[in-house]
């Protein structure tokens, strides 16, 4: 027997459609939300970006090839001895750094020039057209886009660090790296927060960054060693290795080795290091550029 087709919706069913679409309450606006506190971040964050050294000298914010980015469950990030990084969500790449970066050195500045009431939600709010020149993005459409999946990606994710022998225990940090968000695409305004709880990763360690420095720079790569070099002494360290910390997806060796060389050459040019070298037996050697005074001090656990 031959099965129905599809009535066409009669108009009471589009009355009554109509009158659930009334009852369901809107979204909180950005004004009503609840009392937030504001994380304890750096001296000097609200004049400069400061980085946790967690979010610098590790894969967490890694290379990712467009159109391949993956979602992972509890993967281990390669870090430095002492140091373990679990992982959860949508791939974080240096262009995510930028985002949550500055909405950090957003939410300081605020914080320090809000009144007492406005303090209590420790809300960010923006412009996406502002934002996204601000990271160096070109605004538009698409840069709202991708600022919008960004923050997605940033609220989240779960970031688990443990810390051998820290006087904090075994583990030191377990949550997103912003809290949650609202957007208004009517006026192409955000408002976002920050964890709270993000003063754990600053506790391990942090750095303040040259930013107009950063934004030179072209490619994932080069930003990813731009704040390592900026947050660690500088040693020399196998190209393998480099791979490895970057968490680069490319297999052959030698295509690494060739992107590292290029990277290695954008920061000569914007002066963040003076000259790089590879020797034969395969390592890094950086010579790091006199760096300008920056407010704020570098933190450590």
């Amino acid at each position: 027997m031959k099965k129905n087709a599809l009535s066409p919706l009669r108009e009471t069913d589009q009355v009554t459609f109509e009158k659930l679409d009334k009852e369901i309450p809107e979204l909180p606006k950005p004004g009503e939300l609840k009392a937030y506190d504001m994380a304890e971040l750096p001296k000097g964050a609200s004049h400069n970006h400061v980085a946790p050294n967690t979010c610098l000298q590790t894969g967490l914010f890694g290379m990712v090839q467009r159109g391949r980015r993956k979602l992972i469950e509890n993967k281990q990030i390669y870090s430095f001895r002492g140091v373990s990084i679990y992982f959860t969500g949508g791939e974080l790449d240096q262009g995510d750094l930028d985002v949550f970066l500055h909405a950090v050195h957003l939410a300081a500045k605020q914080h320090a020039t809000e009144d007492q009431n406005q303090k209590k939600s420790a809300l960010v709010e923006f412009s996406a057209h502002g934002y996204l020149k601000a990271i160096g993005r070109q605004p538009g459409k698409s840069g709202r886009e991708w600022l919008l999946n960004s923050i997605r990606r940033l609220s989240a994710c779960l970031v688990e660090v443990h810390m051998a022998n820290s006087q904090y225990g075994s583990s030191i940090y377990g949550g997103s790296l912003l809290y949650d968000f609202y957007y208004d695409p009517k006026n192409k305004k955000f408002y976002l927060r920050i964890n709270n709880s993000l003063g754990e990763l600053f506790r391990l360690g942090w750095t303040p960054l040259q930013w107009q420095q950063r934004l030179q720079l072209k490619t994932g790569l080069s930003k990813w060693l731009h704040g390592l070099y900026s947050s660690t002494e500088v040693y020399p360290m196998k190209v393998e290795t480099l791979r490895a910390l970057s968490r680069s997806k490319c297999g052959r060796l030698s295509k690494f080795r060739a992107l590292l060389r290029a990277a290695l050459d954008e920061l000569v040019e914007s002066r963040a290091i003076e000259l790089w070298e590879i020797d034969k037996e395969d390592k890094v050697y950086v010579v790091r550029s006199q760096k300008k005074e920056i407010e704020g001090k570098r933190g450590g656990a």
